[in-house]
């Protein structure tokens, strides 16, 4: 599979974004309840759903980093994506804000073999989010900006916080496109997205 990336994305995770936009492992009817379920949040107005189906390019989401950076008064010395959205974002989060350091940490609360939307949104609802590979960068005494591509309940960013705090982060800010959870710091867009480039999400 040819992925077409732009030139800021980091390359070490092109195997993580091929992975995350071929849905072809995905069981066919976890894939048809995906498909019924957009359709059906599609005849509904986001403002009731809190699910944005636009579906978004690069570019789209060049300007969204670049319109909440644009006003951002936080200074961090590492920013943290986290995976896989975050991650795919950090970059770009960063190059706006001239931060060199960039890491990236997994925090999942479902299972890796499902990745039906429809069935990790569910799942995620019934289980703790826990860190499930840590960043390699020194923390203690930085000031870091954790990046998610959005945040539902909050609980993926919850745990990545208390994660950081514990590895002695002098202060923690939070980043994400979307958020329709609890407050993020540094967020302008209500909602979550289900199409992004990196594949069909919600």
């Amino acid at each position: 599979m040819k992925t077409e990336i732009p030139e800021w994305f980091d390359t070490s995770l092109v195997p993580s974004l091929e992975a995350k936009i071929d849905r072809s492992k995905i069981k066919i009817e976890e894939r048809r309840l995906d498909w019924v379920m957009r359709q059906f949040m599609k005849l509904l107005p986001s403002s009731i759903t809190g699910v944005v189906t636009k579906k978004h390019s690069w570019e789209d989401i060049e300007r969204i980093i670049e319109d909440t950076c644009s006003d951002m008064k936080y200074a961090p010395d590492l920013i943290i994506g986290i995976k896989s959205g975050g991650a795919f974002i950090a970059n770009y989060v960063a190059k706006c804000l001239e931060v060199t350091e960039v890491d990236y940490m997994h925090i999942a609360h479902y299972s890796e073999n499902s990745r039906s939307v429809v069935k990790s949104a569910l799942t995620s609802a019934m289980r703790k989010a826990i860190v499930k590979q840590e960043p390699q960068t020194i923390i203690q005494d930085k000031k870091v900006l954790l990046v998610d591509d959005q945040s539902g309940t909050g609980s993926t960013l919850e745990v990545g916080i208390e994660y950081v705090k514990s590895k002695g982060a002098s202060d923690v800010k939070t980043f994400c496109l979307y958020s329709r959870g609890p407050k993020v710091d540094f967020c302008k867009r209500y909602g979550l997205m289900v199409y992004t480039p990196w594949g069909k999400d919600a």
